[in-house]
């Protein structure tokens, strides 16, 4: 006999998981023990959020299930905005929260999680793909085997769990849990629609989302553009897709992106989207008169397939790199040996700012070069982010992750410490703001404690500088939106036991980050940035009047 935590921690283990991510409490503990005794280290976080994140960092580095915890009530509720942020960008996260027992259903108690206060099951629905509360252990088997499969089926995405004590510990003579095994998801009949397209089109347009680097699909991206000599541009989100300098890749499009990506938007007769909603801040400089006239969008959630633009739209449900992969072994032996060999005739990027202060621009235009081909670079939001989709320099395809459509600000702070406890011998690199850092900040002791040696870059400019300047743009107000007592970054790095450099140059910045990468302990870079730089934000403009 043995209890339903033993099940658990045992079938965690058998998929891989080497790290959970957490708070632990009452409610919670008799699984999280179990899994501790049961080989998984336990990384315990300062708030849920960023436990949240850290699995999904951890889940996007490794390609298995991330695991976040947290005890009942406040617990986890505090869970939701990551399990939110975990949905919106396809990644395998359990979301594991405690609950009182269940004899004791209906009794007032204290971080209350039934329905009688915060129904965290109820709650947990919309931002995941299965949530459930567990009421008997003889039904937890079944709950698992359904939870996993959606967690980790060809529309990966999280699902909650929610474990009454009593049912952690409830005692079971046999558990059969069943260990999925990944399966190709293809639209045939549609990938052998797509030639007669791509022949026809006269000036197609490849447009890749974060969902490339989701599926790990920037080789069968490259040989598809190289195969039809088609240009590429990247969503926000997407941005990495293809290396910075390739012939056929004409920059970044929509919010943070360049004209020229926007041009080829409003030129295309063909849109071939990988792994993209087409949400408003990829389309944001798309003109109504411009759709294309064809539409093939590969995705692995149809949700919006064929429902944003006004065209004829072939809809290919699946994995990317799986469906590209079949494409790619279906072509003439000539266009499969093709090489484009196409020299860039073109400029994407625009002028620096000259501005009399550091400017956030310049520092990402030079950073790539500072950093080891093998990195991981994560992404906060807000200007800071826009920036880097911009200006930083991709050069590893997959190496930039940011998330321009849910959009939490603090993600990335988690996501880089669990992609590190993932992955200890790759660089991993955090740009976050000092609204982002303000909030969920105090991580950065957690990696200190758990020696994560993550670099993370301030960008402080005092003030919330996405939401001023388009408030001061649209309405002429930036109320709310100025720190009146700004945050000294380095005193504050130091108190958590990080190492923390300050800069206000570039040639400061370029040394205290070789000095960081020497350290490999955790660092904290400030950058005082110029305050009055404009960020490629523009474009989404909105109308109060």
């Amino acid at each position: 006999m043995r209890t339903v935590a033993d099940y658990l921690a045992e079938t965690l283990r058998n998929l891989g998981v080497t790290h959970v991510f957490g708070i632990i409490g009452k409610s919670i503990c008799p699984a999280l023990l179990k899994m501790v005794d049961y080989g998984l280290e336990f990384i315990p976080g300062r708030h849920e959020a960023s436990s949240g994140f850290a699995a999904s960092g951890y889940a996007l580095q490794t390609g298995r299930l991330g695991v976040a915890f947290a005890t009942s009530g406040p617990g986890g509720t505090n869970l939701l905005t990551a399990a939110a942020h975990a949905k919106a960008n396809n990644l395998p996260v359990l979301f594991l929260t405690g609950h009182q027992s269940i004899q004791e259903l209906g009794i007032p108690q204290c971080q209350d999680s039934s329905s009688y206060l915060a129904d965290l099951a109820e709650m947990f629905r919309p931002a995941t793909r299965f949530s459930k509360l567990v009421e008997r252990g003889d039904h937890f088997g079944t709950i698992l085997n359904h939870a996993l499969s959606i967690a980790l089926g060809p529309n990966k995405g999280p699902v909650h769990l929610c474990l009454p004590f009593d049912v952690q510990t409830e005692q079971l003579q046999s558990c059969h849990i069943v260990i999925p095994e990944p399966e190709p998801l293809l639209s045939i009949s549609g990938l052998n629609r797509c030639l007669p397209l791509i022949h026809q089109a006269e000036r197609p347009l490849i447009i890749a989302g974060k969902g490339v680097t989701r599926s790990g699909a920037h080789e069968e991206l490259r040989q598809l553009a190289e195969t039809f000599n088609i240009p590429v541009v990247t969503t926000p989100g997407g941005k990495g897709a293809i290396a910075w300098d390739h012939p056929l890749y004409h920059g970044p499009c929509g919010v943070g992106g360049f004209p020229h990506g926007d041009e080829m938007l409003n030129q295309s007769d063909l849109y071939i989207v990988l792994g993209s909603r087409l949400s408003d801040m990829t389309l944001c400089n798309l003109k109504p008169h411009n759709h294309p006239a064809q539409l093939i969008q590969i995705d692995t959630d149809p949700t919006f397939v064929g429902k944003i633009l006004q065209s004829q739209t072939l809809q290919l449900t699946g994995d990317i790199k799986d469906n590209l992969q079949y494409l790619l072994s279906t072509l003439p032996f000539s266009l499969a040996t093709a090489s484009t060999g196409v020299a860039k005739s073109f400029e994407y990027q625009s002028p620096l700012p000259d501005l009399p202060h550091l400017s956030l621009a310049a520092v990402l235009d030079q950073m790539s070069e500072l950093l080891p081909y093998d990195h991981k670079l994560f992404v906060d939001d807000g200007s800071h982010g826009f920036h880097a989709v911009q200006r930083y320099k991709v050069k590893k395809p997959g190496s930039f992750i940011f998330d321009a459509y849910f959009a939490c600000m603090g993600n990335a702070i988690g996501m880089a410490i669990g992609a590190k406890a993932a992955s200890p011998e790759e660089t991993v690199i955090c740009i976050t703001g000092d609204g982002c850092f303000m909030m969920l900040g105090t991580e950065i002791n957690t990696a200190v404690c758990k020696d994560l040696p993550v670099i993370f870059i301030v960008v402080n400019n005092k003030q919330l500088d996405m939401a001023l300047k388009g408030m001061e743009k649209t309405t002429g107000r930036i109320d709310g939106t100025l720190f009146e007592v700004p945050m000294d970054a380095v005193k504050f790095a130091e108190s958590l036991g990080a190492k923390a450099f300050r800069a206000e140059t570039l040639p400061q910045f370029s040394g205290a980050l070789e000095a960081a990468l020497k350290l490999n302990q955790v660092a904290v870079i400030e950058l005082l940035t110029d305050r009055d730089e404009i960020p490629p934000t523009a474009h989404r403009v909105v109308n109060l009047n």
